[in-house]
């Protein structure tokens, strides 16, 4: 049903680069939440999804600077007035891209440079958005992959998501087949953020996104296990016609839900696409949807 986005960067030049610098922290959108357990039991999170190097890939890298935050806030806004939650906008940026090669060190990921995720962070900031990481890890582990965020995902307005449609087995290659994440690895994820929660206390609660829409993506959906002041998102990542997109819902919903939803949008694949009354009339309700 997914066409593999992901790999519409394939032919992006770079190679892998080290750790991101430690990015500053002047000021941010989810301050207001230090004391709280939860961002989205008040926060409604509204994402443009995408890398600023492909327009392909999605809505994130078909504008720029004050051109983007402007339509994102014009999108948000539908649903203020839908929901009792404050919205939220945020950048959604794929900062590891699946590739359709090996690369140098044979893990078929791309790494966004930290000068790119900065940017990306500060413009975000001077919008009050937040900043959403997403990442399709190839053939690399989830570990060495956050080991490479860890900078960012310490700041108080960076959240992640985990994409298994781009996890791949040896053997495999994004864009050919379907991969999988085990629940293992989200776990690991969780305990990434928990030790950043608990490292530093007086930084607000972070939200985990997990993307799915075959049952096969998440085989041990049911041993992931949510932690305390981290927001467990499962977000129905998939395209095609409404009628389509309900049916996954449900069906993704049922083998087993998380603490919270979500649900994807595509401006250029979804079949008439649903508005946003249309969105918070779903059940379970999001709190978080995300447009590509």
């Amino acid at each position: 049903m997914k066409f593999w986005l992901g790999v519409a960067a394939a032919g992006l030049a770079g190679a892998v680069l080290g750790g991101p610098e430690t990015p500053t922290s002047d000021s941010s959108p989810s301050e207001q939440s230090n004391a709280g357990t939860s961002l989205l039991d008040g926060h409604l999170l509204v994402t443009w999804y995408g890398n600023p190097h492909s327009r392909a890939m999605g809505v994130l890298g078909q504008e720029t600077g004050a051109e983007r935050a402007s339509r994102l806030r014009q999108q948000a806004a539908g649903y203020a007035t839908l929901t009792s939650k404050q919205v939220l906008p945020a950048y959604h940026l794929v900062a590891v891209v699946a590739q359709a090669t090996a690369g140098v060190d044979g893990q078929w990921r791309r790494r966004e440079s930290s000068n790119v995720t900065l940017s990306l962070l500060e413009e975000a900031r001077s919008f009050g958005f937040a900043l959403v990481l997403d990442v399709q890890p190839g053939r690399s582990a989830i570990e060495d992959e956050l080991a490479f965020l860890r900078p960012f995902l310490q700041e108080p307005d960076v959240h992640l998501a985990l994409d298994p449609e781009f996890d791949m087995s040896e053997g495999q290659r994004p864009g050919r087949e379907l991969g999988h994440m085990h629940a293992s690895d989200i776990n690991a994820a969780l305990d990434v953020l928990e030790q950043i929660l608990a490292a530093a206390p007086g930084l607000p609660p972070k939200v985990l996104i997990v993307h799915q829409f075959k049952l096969s993506m998440l085989p041990d959906k049911e041993k992931i296990r949510p932690r305390a002041r981290i927001d467990l998102v499962l977000n129905m990542d998939g395209f095609g016609s409404r009628s389509l997109k309900l049916a996954t819902y449900r069906t993704v919903m049922r083998q087993g839900s998380l603490p919270f939803a979500g649900f994807k949008l595509f401006y250029r694949q979804d079949t008439n696409l649903f508005e946003p009354a249309e969105v918070m009339r779903l059940t379970p309700v999001p709190s978080v949807v995300i447009y590509q």
